[in-house]
């Protein structure tokens, strides 16, 4: 308020000292054109001159505005279309996000001229068209998109090669990933493409080897992921051009959830290596498995052992029947013990293997050393007894 006051006194005082000005010495203005002649005061041609401003600049904005309506009308016009371009498009994701093929395709696919074409929306409608079994003309949109070139060509490729891949085409869809650039093929979604064809032709290594990168970007589930784990490694052990030294590298390498107690990873290893003969290999093996655990495909394993090899496992069966008497370690012993040539060794701990674990697989083991011993009637003994606890 006190502001508005000052502005108020110091406009008086300027109009005061204006109307003084004009009174005392008015000026004089004289405009000759031909025969035309204007007299006026100073004062007055400065007032006409700003009021033909004024009127002049008004008729400019009356004029620009009444020039600017279709300009205007096309803008709403083009804002209505993009709204339209806009709700089909999220109406086809969600379409295809829920799995409706069809209302997806019919949603994506528009007629909208190609500047109000959404890049997503025509490549989610290539996957939509092709999920509704309609594999040819899916192809057809894929080629018209890269012929038109409105859609970078990596990205092409990537929805091809999930075609194929949804169509079981393994090749084709290899040829496809293959097209892609370095930076493209590093992206997540072409690595989950490449470990979905390398799962379904059985390459197990370029599976565990995308392994990571696709748990770190959450692309499938856990449930997943830990299925194909298991699957990718249980299918790399089993190949048959793998010699001792490269199935041990790739059970060192294996994650510890596929070393845990009970590991059919673990008896698999145990497998190759019998058949391929690697009793160094397997026992080295055993050695450092029962630093951990002593399981029944361990203690298995110790009975197609040579006598030399075998005899290095002594001390750590030892140490186990110490810690737990019902580990199986007696029955190892006993297997070691038969190597070695002493029955007597043999057949006290197979008593105690009977004793501290009275289960049917054990005594039936000791009564077949007692048949190969050719002790037939303490064998007939134990295999009745075998008989009583299957009955119980």
């Amino acid at each position: 308020m006190a502001r508005f006051s000052v502005y108020l006194v110091l406009l008086l005082v300027s109009g005061a000292a204006v109307v003084n000005g004009v009174a005392s010495d008015p000026g004089y203005v004289l405009v000759a054109w031909g025969s035309w002649q204007v007299e006026t005061s100073v004062w007055l041609a400065l007032g006409t001159l700003c009021i033909s401003l004024g009127l002049v600049w008004l008729l400019q904005r009356a004029l620009s505005s009444t020039l600017h309506v279709p300009a205007v009308l096309t803008r709403w016009m083009g804002g209505r279309s993009d709204r339209g371009a806009q709700q089909h498009a999220e109406k086809g994701l969600v379409a295809f996000f829920e799995g409706r093929w069809e209302a997806a395709e019919r949603a994506l696919r528009k007629n909208l001229p190609a500047d109000q074409r959404r890049l997503l929306q025509s490549l989610f409608a290539v996957l939509a068209t092709h999920r509704r079994g309609h594999r040819e003309r899916a192809l057809a949109l894929l080629d018209q998109l890269e012929s038109e070139h409105a859609v970078p060509q990596d990205l092409v490729s990537m929805v091809r090669a999930e075609c194929h891949i949804e169509a079981n085409e393994w090749p084709l869809a290899a040829r496809s990933l293959d097209a892609l650039s370095p930076a493209a093929t590093a992206t997540p979604r072409a690595q989950k493409l490449r470990a979905e064809l390398a799962y379904a032709r059985g390459d197990w290594l370029t599976v565990i080897e995308l392994l990571p990168a696709l748990r770190a970007a959450y692309l499938l589930s856990e449930g997943v992921l830990t299925v194909w784990e298991q699957a990718a490694w249980a299918g790399a052990m089993t190949q048959d051009d793998l010699s001792a030294s490269a199935l041990w590298s790739l059970w060192k390498r294996a994650p510890e959830t596929q070393k845990s107690l009970g590991s059919g990873l673990w008896s698999t290893l145990i497998d190759r290596l019998r058949l391929q003969s690697e009793w160094g290999a397997l026992t080295k093996a055993l050695q450092g498995r029962f630093d951990q655990y002593c399981e029944p495909a361990s203690l298995a394993a110790i009975a197609v052992l040579p006598r030399d090899h075998a005899k290095k496992l002594k001390k750590p069966m030892k140490r186990w029947v110490s810690e737990d008497p019902q580990s199986g370690g007696y029955a190892a012993l006993a297997m070691i013990a038969q190597h070695d040539n002493d029955p007597g060794e043999s057949e006290a701990m197979w008593r105690k293997a009977c004793e501290c674990e009275p289960s049917v697989e054990a005594v039936q083991r000791w009564a077949k050393w007692c048949r190969e011993q050719g002790n037939q009637d303490q064998a007939a003994v134990l295999e009745a007894d075998a008989i009583a606890l299957l009955q119980q």
